[in-house]
């Protein structure tokens, strides 16, 4: 199959560099900015284009990986190369419906959202997905897509943006997190690179421990009656750690909503 990607910025460029070591697609990528382009025809040698609609032409898959607020002048553009063919589009864009985008394509045209995370750099990404009507054929084929960053999961768009919110931004909150331990650890007296590994040794053990564990699961294995565990959490309760999180979460879910009007 032949997958096109418009724009190869963090995202588009992620999931190029990791389907290019796959051999199940025809691989190519358009974006105005030039430089964008010139790693992946120099490394990869993929088909580069400026032009969005000339990547839909030689495309049957289409991923659109801009900002929200340019989705809709992409779509204009490549609307004539989809009409009268059985090309799928799929946005990443947060917040982008996809009523909204089905109002810029030809009637009929398989559209499918998928919402993955900054992780997908690594390969260690996650994603949801989901499709119109005409798109549910093509559910398996952006799944295996989306596969070569991380973890997919289907999922009714109505709780896209909660999942923009949770595992979208999440990224950024376990680097805030993380920030903040290493700067408690300096305020301790670690010095700053030793606190900076002791953080990032325990975020990555933690995530494996997750795999297999549930969060409950893992804290109770920590903490100890009367121990140094509970004695932080009873202080970061106090200081209203959790429900921060909710409060957190449930701001990014409403810029999520407002993020496609």
């Amino acid at each position: 199959m032949r997958v096109g990607i418009i724009g190869a910025g963090k995202l588009g460029g992620s999931l190029l560099s990791r389907l290019a070591e796959s051999d199940g697609f025809q691989l190519g990528v358009s974006d105005v900015h030039a430089e964008y382009l010139e790693p992946f025809s120099e490394r990869y040698g993929m088909r580069t284009t400026a032009s969005s609609r000339e990547l839909a032409e030689e495309s049957d898959l289409l991923v659109v990986a801009v900002k929200p607020w340019d989705v809709g002048t992409v779509l204009e553009e490549i609307a004539p190369a989809v009409e009268g063919t059985e090309k799928a589009v799929t946005s990443v864009a947060a917040g982008v419906t996809i009523a909204s985008i089905e109002e810029k394509l030809p009637p009929g045209t398989p559209v499918l959202r998928v919402m993955p995370n900054v992780c997908a750099s690594v390969g260690l990404g996650s994603a949801v997905v989901t499709a119109n009507e005409p798109g549910q054929a093509m559910l398996p084929t952006v799944m295996e897509v989306f596969r070569s960053v991380g973890e997919v999961i289907e999922l009714p768009e109505r709780l896209f943006d909660a999942a923009t919110a949770l595992h979208g931004s999440g990224p950024a909150y376990v680097a805030l997190f993380a920030d903040a331990l290493v700067q408690a650890g300096v305020r301790e007296g670690i010095p700053r690179e030793v606190a900076r590994r002791l953080v990032n040794g325990t975020i990555q053990g933690t995530a494996v421990l997750l795999k297999d564990r549930s969060p409950h699961q893992v804290r109770d294995e920590v903490m100890t009656p009367g121990g140094t565990t509970s004695a932080a959490f009873v202080a970061m309760e106090r200081s209203g750690f959790v429900g921060a999180v909710y409060d957190g979460v449930s701001a990014a879910t409403e810029q999520a909503r407002g993020l496609g009007k």
